[in-house]
């Protein structure tokens, strides 16, 4: 079984910065979302926030299963951009059902270590999938801190730092 790491927090915190430095040296899973955006734009699907909430989070947790399924039988460190505890911050954000979502959860390895990035206004940007502006980030950051803490997690602070030193911080966590 691998040992699962999870990077954590608000939009435009730094996390995809920080995969991009570890990926060369560990497996990385991306954020279900992210994922789910390209493909609909790609479709020109409606299961993206702004079109259909309760799409958009069911094609989220089917992307983090398929994702957590293809970890079976791996070794080593991985690490994972939110991940599914990460999908309660979406259903209380929309107000959703969160059944499936807490199931999910509880059948999946509990992770060695979660990350949490605050959010820090001097390197957020907005970007394609990243329309809310800082403040909003901020407070949707505020659910995903509460989904992880709702599950018992205890969260790893990142330093405010270069994307170097925070890589280094999360290799020296996770002995990568």
């Amino acid at each position: 079984m691998p040992d699962i790491h999870i990077l954590t927090g608000p939009p435009g915190s730094g996390k995809s910065s920080v995969l991009e430095q570890l990926a060369p040296q560990s497996r990385i899973v991306a954020e279900p979302a992210r994922t789910v955006l390209a493909a609909q734009r790609v479709s020109g699907g409606r299961g993206t926030g702004d079109q259909d909430p309760a799409l958009f989070v069911a094609l989220m947790l089917e992307q983090a299963l398929r994702d957590q399924q293809a970890l079976r039988g791996a070794s080593g460190p991985v690490i994972c951009d939110r991940s599914l505890p990460g999908l309660l911050a979406y259903t209380a954000y929309w107000q959703l059902p969160d059944g499936a979502i807490r199931k999910a959860i509880a059948a999946m390895p509990s992770p060695q270590t979660v990350f949490w990035f605050p959010a820090w206004q001097a390197i957020y940007t907005q970007d394609e999938e990243r329309t809310l502006d800082f403040d909003g980030s901020a407070a949707f950051g505020a659910l995903v801190r509460a989904a992880y803490e709702s599950l018992g997690l205890a969260l790893v602070e990142m330093p405010l730092a270069p994307v170097s030193d925070r890589a280094a911080f999360i290799r020296q966590r996770i002995g990568a």
